[in-house]
């Protein structure tokens, strides 16, 4: 019989041509074909296919008349027999049942956490109603553009509906009245950010806010820091640290968990100079872009080599603008919003973003420990089935049909399965905390309890039970009565080719997750063991906010004397910016040879800098000095790329800011940046002037840390009192570049324990049952004279050979997958050989112990008490 169009799925029809009589056939699939289209028609085909399921597993399961079945009070007393008969088997087996449910339970809760852990990151930046139509400008290399660049692409682009800009502050300390906060993401914006990302206004108007030069924009949670509650907070004035005095226009929700855009306040672009430079190589903001249509974006991405060069014209020809971005591949490109989190790793990003490598191993731990307890969930319950092979055979010669039989072993699986199913949400319930700051991110109970979630629950404990029920239901339910009375229909120790899949993969799975564990392990170690070529450990930074700031303006020198008082202050400077952070790339050249420019990462501090940093002087003598003339210091790699042999004297010239100054020295090449990147060329410009004091750079004793900090601020608040001290370890704000592994290596050694620990349980509960089917074998061996190591050799041989195999086929693939992550690090670990020997040696030596421990229960046995009913 055909399916008309509209038709269910063919394992429906497989399913009824097995258990319903052929009488019956052709009547009820007609019957269910119209009730399929019907269901399909109104409620979609998702729904008809579930409730179709179900149909028909009332039909297989005699719910029906039709199919010559008793009762329904016949069927439901059957069913709490079948129920009591499951509850007793769990008791009898109560070790093995509660490895089993447990087992289940704690995989189902921490893959419910790892996929919602993964959702969070796929969906990053989906939460704005326009995010699918939102591009961000940017180039191969750099995330940040010209700010005269977003202007002259929303009038030379007509497909562009509107166009935003963005520049990032350093954290700032906002004012009103008494109360300070310190903010850390201020942003400045054009006005039609609003637009572009539809920002929720609680208080204030849409079409007035950051039209006026001097209004700002609160997000709800700095507004309810600043304000007291009740507090009239529209229109009211706010003053900033740097002087700036900005009129609160707009108070707008808080920007979601997961978007890099993670602003606190948004301020007029037309307030400061940054909105109207018309500077054409400083990358100073990112620029954000909405179209109408995606082909819209398809088309203006045609464009952009065009737009490049026009935009360029003037500064070279055509021909010379074309063959410097040949050489250096530095085209403008557009990056959807939705792709920036897991995609984009340029130079100046808002934020430090995550790998979709990253997603990719937390999908496949979710997978992998979901397939360990699957596979243990099912290897333990067909060898309790197959250990009540008599019962079975007694059931069929009391009359009981087939089809009970079925529906006893698919209720005794969907029984455990969901009980281990409850288990898991309580686990899961309880781990949320736990895991939130061990991935470090932010998941809600609500997340947890989602539909999304409890649909995947429910379909995941759905197939379970199938996969545990499937095979005794259709296998061991058609055996002849007589084989099973007598125990021959089938054995335990049957050589299963599936089953030896199944502990090869448990074995591969936890070598694989071994190894990987070791081996980030390793480049982390090698991290922190890294000689960074500065005393990075020793060093406390301090953002200058003001009175402390005007403190360091007009009396830097007295305020070092009052903090080098303290005899475990050993230097004191002032500095642009934080050492680990990836400084401006600004074009510098020598006076002499103006041709040879050599874009180098720029920082300017005071003269105190390299001693209070620690970097080694290889060449030159620094002068401290209090005025006149910048010195410059370059590290080996600048000077190595100006291709001068006698560089020291020479003058060297910032192009971008037209400044110079005489080359005083050569430091050591020293990592100012993550060990993600090989060292660029540093120019250090050694000055007093006021550029130099945004941070309070100090060394300290090493030996007493707390307390040499608590010293500072208290040396500080003397000297600006009610001033906000932060203080920041270098070593942990370089930390921060190796967030993302530091998240992942956390997370694997966790998972890794887990999925070890379950595949461990797992095949010692497996042993047992092995060993215990095997006990009659085992006691013939005995009595003709076999010794304990031979009959572990007999029991163990084979999955020894399986894990030799295993250990054979994982190593190259980890060592591949390995090698492409160690990649990501300039500066990276070779693993050693026992890296990829130790884990294996681990699992094997883990195998041979369960072996061993249930061996020997059958060693001490007396063979005359196992063979005395034979």
């Amino acid at each position: 019989m055909k399916y008309p169009k509209n038709k269910p799925p063919k394992i429906f029809q497989w399913l009824f041509a097995k258990v319903v009589p052929a009488q019956y056939l052709e009547e009820l699939m007609g019957d269910q074909e119209e009730m399929f289209a019907s269901r399909a028609s109104s409620k979609g085909k998702s729904y008809a296919v579930f409730m179709h399921f179900l149909d028909t597993m009332h039909l297989i399961f005699g719910f029906s008349r039709k199919a010559r079945f008793k009762s329904n009070t016949n069927q439901w007393a059957l069913f709490k027999n079948y129920v009591t008969i499951s509850r007793r088997n769990m008791l009898k087996h109560k070790f093995y049942s509660a490895i089993n449910v447990i087992g289940l339970a704690t995989g189902i809760s921490m893959s419910l956490l790892i996929t919602i852990h993964v959702r969070q990151e796929l969906r990053y930046d989906t939460t704005y109603p326009k995010h699918k139509l939102i591009y961000r400008l940017a180039s191969t290399n750099y995330a940040a553009k010209p700010p005269i660049m977003g202007l002259e692409f929303k009038e030379k682009i007509p497909e562009v509906k509107a166009m935003t800009r963005l520049f990032a502050f350093e954290p700032k300390v906002l004012s009103y009245g008494k109360e300070d906060q310190l903010v850390q993401r201020p942003f400045l914006a054009d006005h039609s950010i609003i637009e572009i990302l539809d920002l929720e206004f609680i208080e204030g108007n849409d079409k007035d806010a950051l039209t006026n030069p001097s209004s700002i924009l609160l997000t709800e949670s700095v507004a309810n820091r600043l304000f007291k509650p009740g507090e009239k907070r529209i229109g009211e004035v706010i003053d900033f640290d740097d002087g700036w005095r900005q009129t609160v226009t707009g108070i707008i929700k808080d920007f979601p968990k997961n978007t890099h855009l993670k602003l606190e306040t948004i301020s007029s672009m037309e307030r400061s100079y940054i909105g109207k430079s018309t500077d054409r190589s400083w990358a100073a903001l990112s620029i954000y872009v909405l179209f109408n249509a995606i082909e819209d974006a398809e088309s203006a991405k045609r464009k952009l080599l065009d737009f490049q060069v026009q935009f360029f014209d003037g500064m070279a020809s055509e021909e010379e603008i074309k063959e410097h971005l040949a050489e250096t591949g530095e085209y403008l490109e557009l990056q959807p919003l939705t792709d920036i989190h897991l995609h984009s790793h340029r130079n100046k990003e808002i934020e430090t973003n995550s790998n979709i490598i990253f997603v990719y191993v937390f999908a496949a731990l979710a997978a992998f420990i979901l397939l360990v307890v699957i596979i243990n969930f099912v290897n333990l319950h067909v060898a309790q089935t197959l250990n009540r092979i008599k019962e079975i055979g007694l059931r069929k010669t009391l009359g009981a049909y087939r089809k009970q039989l079925i529906f006893q072993f698919f209720s005794e699986a969907f029984f455990l399965v969901l009980l281990a199913g409850v288990l898991a949400v309580l686990i899961a319930y309880l781990a949320l905390p736990y895991y939130n700051n061990l991935a470090l991110i932010p998941i809600s109970v609500s997340e947890l309890f989602s539909i999304s979630n409890l649909k995947d629950l429910a379909l995941l404990i759905l197939l379970v039970g199938l996969l545990t029920g499937g095979f005794p239901a259709l296998y061991l339910s058609k055996m002849q009565a007589l084989k099973g009375l007598s125990g021959a229909g089938l054995k335990v120790n049957s050589k299963l080719p599936l089953r030896n899949t199944m502990v090869a993969f448990q074995f591969f799975i936890s070598i694989c997750m071994l190894t990987a564990t070791l081996i980030i392990n390793e480049q982390m170690r090698f991290i922190e063991a890294k000689d960074m070529g500065f005393a990075k450990e020793e060093v406390v930074a301090i953002q200058l906010h003001k009175n402390l700031k005007i403190q360091a303006i007009l009396y830097p020198e007295k305020l070092k004397s009052e903090l080098k008082r303290h005899s475990d202050i050993t230097a004191v400077s002032f500095s642009s910016h934080l050492i680990g952070s990836r400084f401006s790339l600004e074009p510098t050249y020598l006076q002499d040879d103006p041709e040879h420019q050599v874009p180098s990462r720029y920082l300017v501090a005071d003269h105190d800098i390299l001693e209070t940093m620690g970097v080694e002087i290889l060449d030159g003598r620094l002068e401290k000095k209090t005025s006149g003339r910048s010195q410059y210091f370059l590290n080996e790699t600048a000077a190595r790329l100006f291709q001068k042999e006698d560089i020291i004297g020479k003058t060297i010239v910032n192009s971008w800011v037209s400044r110079e100054g005489e080359i005083a020295g050569i430091v050591k090449d020293f990592h100012y940046a993550s060990l993600h990147n090989q060292v660029e060329p540093l120019v250090i410009e050694l000055s007093n002037n006021q550029n130099a004091q945004y941070y309070l750079v100090v060394r300290v004793n090493t030996k007493n840390l707390a307390a040499s900090v608590k010293k500072i601020e208290d040396s500080l608040l003397e000297i600006a009192p009610g001033s906000l001290i932060v203080p920041l370890l270098i070593d942990e704000h370089m930390d921060v570049s190796y967030r993302a592994e530091n998240n992942m290596f956390s997370i694997f050694k966790f998972f890794s324990t887990i999925i070890i620990g379950l595949a461990c349980i797992g095949l010692f509960a497996l042993f047992a049952f092995i060993v215990q089917a095997r006990t009659k074998e085992m006691g013939i061996r005995k009595t003709l004279g076999a010794s304990l190591p031979q009959l572990l050799l007999v029991l163990s041989k084979n999955y020894l050979i399986i894990l030799a195999i295993v250990a054979a086929a994982a190593v190259p693939l980890i060592q591949l997958l390995a090698s492409d992550w160690l990649d990501s690090f300039a500066f990276r670990v070779t693993p050693s050989w026992w890296t990829y020997l130790l884990p294996a040696t681990i699992i094997l030596l883990l195998a041979t112990l369960a072996i061993i421990l249930q061996s020997m229960k059958v060693a001490k046995v007396n063979p005359v008490e196992v063979l005395k009913d034979e």
